[in-house]
């Protein structure tokens, strides 16, 4: 898998050998990019369900200026911490290793992103559920954007936040959600 855009455009990224970590698809990279593109340089963006660290890499290579990194696999994490190394990126990301669920509880309210990207296993999301929590950590900054990955037939809805784009691909849709203010659902 190569990096589409920006710093790294052309750089081969390690990808897992198991079906276990589905990494978003080139043409969903390709949309996304394009539509994020003016929003990267500068940005703060947490890769939630972030596998081999695809999206938060190409973020980091269109010019965010940092990107955290958030899964429970350690087979996830060694790959993001490679493609890291690899491309001389270390600095600008962090790895946590968590649930993405405990993760939201420990830094509700204490952290902000201008962009999330959330790719959670398809079979096994409640995403109202995780949508909902992911409203109650409040990490959105203002006018930030949560990018949700989402079989086509899962209702998926931000709290606090419109639905800015969307696009379909096949069975799987990205939607794109724009926080006027990340205080908006508490009223």
């Amino acid at each position: 898998m190569r990096v589409l855009f920006g710093e790294y455009k052309g750089r081969v990224l390690k990808t897992p050998r198991k079906a276990a970590i589905r990494p978003t698809t080139g043409r969903m990279r390709d949309w996304l990019c394009n539509i994020l593109r003016d929003r990267l340089p500068g940005a703060r963006v947490l890769d939630l369900y972030a596998g081999c660290g695809t999206l938060g890499i190409h973020a980091l290579s269109m010019g965010a200026a940092t990107c955290t990194f958030v899964d429970s696999s350690p087979q996830a994490l060694r790959l993001i911490r490679l493609n890291l190394e690899l491309l001389g990126a270390g600095d600008r990301g962090t790895i946590r290793r968590s649930t993405v669920e405990r993760f939201l509880k420990q830094c509700a309210g204490q952290l902000k992103y201008d962009l999330l990207f959330v790719d959670p296993p398809y079979e096994s999301t409640d995403y109202q559920n995780l949508m909902a929590m992911l409203g109650d950590a409040e990490l959105s900054a203002e006018r930030g954007l949560v990018a949700v990955e989402h079989p086509g037939g899962a209702p998926v809805a931000c709290p606090g936040a419109e639905l800015w784009r969307r696009k379909e691909f096949g069975r799987s849709v990205i939607s794109i959600f724009r926080h006027e203010s990340c205080q908006q659902h508490r009223s």
